[in-house]
């Protein structure tokens, strides 16, 4: 009986370890986090339409970083007015929105990439050193066209 109880034992403390295992690396991935990259839904468009990309970058970064924003597209897509990057200073807890204008004459996956740097662009005094693991965060959306 003695075995009986100890293997239950056993078996109910391997049983907790892997749940919190598995909530401890759940929440460590959402830390790691630290820009949320959000593109704005567009509505369906005609082949050549212009129509307008807006792409919404926060910071979760315990200070202000310098942030660099730019656009992805498969396949290619045209920008009538560039395809600008923008370049700012992400403070945490602010959300900043980006525009392009954009024309596609077929569907396409388009979206928006940011990515923290080392250049100088926060105001002086704040604290520019960005995260040392500083990956990229990107968020992409179909644009469909249609004929």
């Amino acid at each position: 009986m003695y075995c009986l109880q100890t293997l239950s034992s056993s078996i109910t403390v391997i049983f907790l370890g892997l749940c919190l295992q598995t909530l401890t690396t759940s929440e460590a991935a959402d830390i790691q986090k630290l820009l949320e990259v959000n593109v704005i839904p567009m509505g369906p468009a005609k082949p050549g339409e212009k129509i307008e990309l807006a792409c919404s970058v926060q910071s979760y970064w315990t200070n202000c970083a310098p942030v660099k924003v730019s656009t992805l597209s498969n396949p290619p897509i045209d920008f009538p007015f560039g395809n600008l990057n923008y370049t700012y200073c992400a403070c945490p807890g602010e959300a900043k929105t980006f525009y392009w204008t954009i024309r596609s004459s077929r569907t396409a996956n388009i979206g928006c990439r940011a990515a923290f740097l080392l250049d100088d662009v926060c105001p002086k005094g704040q604290n520019l050193i960005p995260p040392q693991n500083k990956g990229r965060y990107a968020n992409m959306k179909t644009l469909k066209i249609i004929n």
